[in-house]
């Protein structure tokens, strides 16, 4: 049954010619989102301070202090958050991309 569902879905059919017109556009805003998110997640990255003295905490058994209780609260936490909201945007948009890409070459939309 589900192999009739992705037949009916990825079949080539007769498809308005909009849609064969509108994947390669809508693939080209997916690539410039990745690019630009990927862009983001550098510098934010390369603007990051290094998070030392954090693993030495388990060793000597020394307290968290109140600056790292509440790192999401400051600039640090800020751009640690957007990191990962920028490294889960990107794999989104790339799973996006690449059921796109099957979707178009199989419905003969390329010919």
């Amino acid at each position: 049954m589900l192999n009739n569902w992705f037949n009916l879905l990825l079949a080539p059919t007769e498809r308005p010619k909009w849609i064969g017109d509108s994947f390669p556009v809508i693939q080209g805003i997916i690539i410039a989102l990745i690019s630009l998110l990927s862009i983001v997640m550098v510098v934010a990255i390369l603007v990051s301070p290094p998070d030392s003295g954090t693993g030495t905490n388990a060793i000597t058994g020394a307290s968290e202090s109140y600056y790292t209780k509440n790192r999401n609260k400051n600039n640090l936490g800020r751009i640690r958050n957007l990191i990962i909201i920028c490294a889960i945007s990107i794999a989104v948009l790339t799973i996006i991309f690449f059921i796109l890409f099957g979707i178009f070459n199989m419905s003969g939309a390329a010919e």
